[in-house]
């Protein structure tokens, strides 16, 4: 019988994390005859993902409706699925998943990130869905360092899937001007996200100038007290689209991700080495896996002590760390090598 696998995807909109992947695997498969396609179209805006009521609960049942429609009209001998961490979604991954429960089809589900871990410790319920979606299926996770959450945890192998970018960028190393070094964030901005840790390990220092992209999660006042107060080195230019962040990563030095939170492999320093950019990371999630010698990974959260000994220990060794980094994005992370080794482990045994 020919093998043929049928992806459950949301594709975009809204534009996050998963769709932006999910993308990346529909136009790197869609034209290959044994690979199928199904958009489950979750939500349509960001701020519609968490969401409940009757009206997700209706919807949600559409969904599994004609996730069984595309299963039944294809009749896979596997399915790909990412997994949700809620219990809310697991319920939902469940139905749209009976028919390759029941007939006893392979499943590929893949993990994005750590908050799987404590709800499946937590819930009960979660838990039992979880282990009765994950028997007779390959478990897809972001690094290593997850792949060794989900065996201490799940009791679970798994193989490993770095992430990705859309476009591969052509860059060359870069070097360093160390009388003004000048430091990168692009993210949303937040106290979890390490945002205001970073404005304040930067207040003492006077060789750097530091400019801040992205989005208000919470704490805008606070934000914007210090921004105030460190006018004269820090530089906040609200949202980026993609032509104005590929602007700020061709024309900066290092770039800084310093979450509070259990990341799940940022496309952020994906992007960062795609332009020679060493990274300064906090140890959380895959982000340690990821800084992979092009960089400094800091000890707890970021404060002045350790921006200073990341800033030193980066400018000192900056060419080499501006050359790991371009290596780690085409040896793990370009487009070629993500669709290659997902096709590896949809065809392993």
């Amino acid at each position: 019988m020919k093998n043929k696998t049928l992806f459950y995807i949301e594709l975009p909109p809204p534009v996050h994390g998963m769709t932006y992947i999910n993308k990346i695997i529909y136009h790197g498969l869609k034209n290959q005859k044994n690979y199928y396609f199904h958009d489950v179209d979750f939500s349509n805006e960001v701020s519609d993902i968490g969401k409940k009521g009757f009206g997700k609960v209706w919807q949600n049942i559409k969904l599994a409706f004609g996730a069984w429609k595309s299963f039944f009209k294809v009749m896979p001998t596997g399915v790909y699925s990412i997994v949700s961490a809620t219990n809310f979604g697991i319920v939902r991954d469940f139905l749209i998943l009976i028919p390759s429960i029941l007939l006893g089809k392979k499943r590929i589900l893949h993990l994005h990130g750590f908050t799987y871990y404590d709800i499946y410790q937590s819930s009960g319920a979660y838990r039992v869905f979880f282990d009765i979606l994950a028997s007779n299926s390959k478990l897809i996770v972001l690094c290593e360092t997850q792949k060794q959450k989900t065996k201490e945890i799940m009791l679970k192998d798994s193989f490993v899937l770095y992430n990705v970018l859309q476009s591969d960028v052509d860059i060359n190393s870069k070097k360093i001007d160390k009388e003004k070094i000048k430091l990168l964030y692009i993210s949303n901005i937040s106290k979890s996200k390490g945002t205001l840790d970073l404005l304040k390990s930067i207040k003492n220092i006077d060789n750097i100038v530091l400019t801040i992209a992205g989005s208000f999660w919470t704490d805008e006042d606070e934000f914007s007290k210090l921004c105030e107060e460190m006018k004269d080195k820090v530089n906040f230019v609200g949202f980026a689209d993609e032509t104005r962040k590929q602007e700020l990563l061709k024309s900066h030095d290092i770039f800084c991700i310093p979450s509070r939170l259990s990341e799940g492999s940022p496309v952020s320093i994906i992007e960062a080495m795609a332009y020679g950019l060493p990274i300064i990371g906090t140890d959380k999630g895959c982000i340690k896996d990821m800084i992979n010698e092009c960089g400094y990974v800091v000890d707890g959260t970021l404060d002045e002590h350790q921006m200073k000994k990341a800033l030193e220990y980066i400018a000192i060794n900056y060419e080499l760390f501006s050359q790991k980094a371009l290596e780690n994005y085409k040896s793990f992370y370009s487009k070629d090598v993500f669709i290659k080794r997902l096709e590896e482990i949809i065809c392993a045994e």
